[in-house]
């Protein structure tokens, strides 16, 4: 495991959340006073997540556990970009998390109807039912007659049950 003092003797870091190369290294990109990074994909599970990430020792890192360390002198298990963007790696947007927390920050999934997170029309009933996720299962709060007030509602349930990270 990469440690803060080789980090920081590797890289300096910029306030817009890149890290810049202070030892040169082979291969293209391995100039000193280049930001570093190269755009990974999120995996099989989320092909629509993309990450920056270099190469040190033969092994890859993803920026943003890079930039934590070089902050903060550890590397947690997860880490949350606050406002969704992935890609910004400011350490003012970077939160240790573990994998419920960091899920309940996600942005609306793409297959959504409503417009609305938590939201969805339910046939049966005629009406908008509202659910959260809590504790890695989905929790039905309730129906209600028009998606304003369903909305609404969705939206107090994050905050209640997913409190700083409610998105």
């Amino acid at each position: 495991m990469i440690t803060q003092e080789e980090v920081r003797t590797l890289f300096d870091y910029r306030e817009d959340g890149s890290l810049i190369r202070k030892i040169a290294t082979a291969g293209p990109g391995g100039q000193v006073g280049r930001v570093v990074g190269f755009v990974l994909a999120g995996g099989s599970e989320r092909p629509d997540k993309k990450y920056l990430a270099t190469k040190i020792a033969g092994k890859h890192y993803c920026i943003h556990k890079l930039v934590y360390l070089w902050h903060h002198g550890e590397w947690p298990e997860q880490l949350d970009h606050i406002n969704q963007d992935s890609l910004d790696n400011r350490v003012e947007n970077l939160r240790p998390a573990n994998a419920c927390t960091n899920m309940q920050n996600r942005k609306m999934f793409k297959n959504n109807t409503s417009g609305a997170k938590g939201v969805a029309w339910n046939k049966r009933a005629n009406k908008w039912q509202v659910y959260v996720g809590v504790e890695r299962k989905i929790k039905h709060i309730g129906y209600f007659p028009d998606l304003e007030l369903a909305e609404l509602v969705a939206h107090e349930a994050r905050q209640k049950f997913h409190g700083a990270f409610a998105a």
